[in-house]
């Protein structure tokens, strides 16, 4: 199974297009068509950021033109909103240095004057320049989260994992839903997808950014390759596959987040031994503790790396179970983080398809074992980058 080639690396632009005035917009359209960019959103006025947001996620938009010449104030409030999400850029016929840097510091990543297709060509160009040739080329890190036991709550974490991740400013984040029995990740966010992980296999010979595109589906502005509908649908997945798989999605996101069903399979695919972060979800129930410790002996088998493994204490609660420390006892290993028991919360949060608001107790139990992440493969990701040109620098007589 060879790896697509950088080649084959493009950025498919479905813009969302923001402008009330009728020959700005014409221009544009125009632009776009000789482009042969696909124009999924065109809208005449200016919405509020709570209808663009699902306006943009519904066509899967990944840049937003807006008209910053008919109503500069609502244009520049718009952008600031869009541009947490999306590449933003301003349109103005006349060239004005103030409100181009009031909409530059809103968040806009372009202002343009003339609408001509060599114009707004140049602006995709560099825009994708941005997105596939990042400065520094660090690898994403791929978090596997993993159950010590079934029903402990791993998936629900996987999900709001990726989610807290982009929204912390992590870059492009992938989700994927490893557990094709349970496809607990479709369930709890309403996907209804309609490819998996078996059509990536099946074409993966000729994977481009083009192709997955088409495969994965968006959700609170993460991607997600969903678990298949067809519960009996069997991937083999071999330690190969595993290995060029988290290549390509590394390469492409800032952090993937796996969800996978247990320690055996985790270990098996080889996804142990690749993951950075490797999150082993139990809580303080005597069963779930029994078979956490029997995965650990698992993975200490020569598995996976201890430094990877990063214990979760789900469902944390004075009331019932036993405390962290008599987690730690009972594991020889400290619990990295602990996660709110919040149960009503969640359970409205899968009756409506939406993850658990940031302002609840798990959510923000959620939030602060994101930032501690992060700000950890941060620093990792800086030691092997320092590492890594001082063993790759070239002499000076190569120059």
């Amino acid at each position: 199974m060879p790896l697509p080639t950088n080649r084959n690396r493009t950025v498919i632009w479905k813009p969302m297009v923001v402008c009330p005035q009728p020959e700005m917009q014409r221009q544009l359209q125009a632009a776009l068509a000789e482009l042969s960019v696909e124009q999924p959103c065109n809208l005449t006025g200016y919405p509020s950021a709570i209808q663009a947001l699902p306006q943009a996620e519904r066509y899967g938009c990944n840049i937003c033109f807006i008209d910053a010449e008919s109503n500069f104030d609502q244009a520049l409030a718009l952008t600031g909103e869009l541009a947490r999400v999306m590449p933003v850029v301003a349109m103005h016929r006349r060239i004005d240095a103030d409100r181009m840097l009031r909409c530059l510091r809103k968040g806009a990543g372009e202002f343009i004057g003339e609408l001509s297709p060599a114009a707004v060509g140049e602006i995709f160009e560099r825009f994708g320049r941005a997105q596939l040739e990042p400065v520094h080329r660090v690898p994403g890190t791929l978090y596997c989260v993993v159950p010590g036991k079934p029903g402990v709550g791993a998936s629900t974490l996987a999900a709001h994992l990726a989610i807290h991740l982009r929204s912390e400013g992590s870059g492009q984040v992938l989700l994927v839903d490893g557990d094709q029995l349970t496809a607990s990740i479709g369930f709890m966010l309403k996907l209804k997808p309609q490819f998996h992980l078996e059509d990536v296999l099946r074409d993966w010979a000729r994977m481009d950014d083009d192709l997955w595109s088409r495969l994965t589906v968006r959700a609170y502005g993460v991607d997600v390759l969903a678990a298949p509908e067809d519960p009996t649908t069997r991937t083999e997945v071999t330690r190969q596959f595993a290995a060029e798989l988290c290549t390509f999605w590394k390469d492409r996101y800032a952090a993937v987040v796996l969800d996978l069903p247990d320690v055996r399979t985790t270990a098996d695919c080889g996804f142990a031994a690749l993951a950075d972060r490797l999150l082993l979800v139990t809580t303080s129930e005597l069963a779930a503790l029994q078979a956490t410790r029997r995965g650990l002996r698992y993975l200490d088998s020569g598995a996976a790396d201890r430094d990877k493994l990063l214990l979760i204490l789900n469902r944390c609660t004075s009331a019932m179970g036993l405390q962290r420390d008599d987690v730690k006892t009972a594991l020889n290993m400290e619990p990295y983080a602990a996660l709110e028991n919040d149960y009503e919360v969640l359970q409205s949060a899968v009756l409506e398809g939406r993850p658990a608001p940031a302002n609840s107790r798990y959510g923000g139990s959620v939030r602060s074992l994101c930032r501690h992440l992060t700000k950890k493969a941060v620093q990792t990701k800086k030691n092997e980058s320092w590492l890594s040109g001082l063993l790759h620098r070239k002499p000076l007589m190569s120059r």
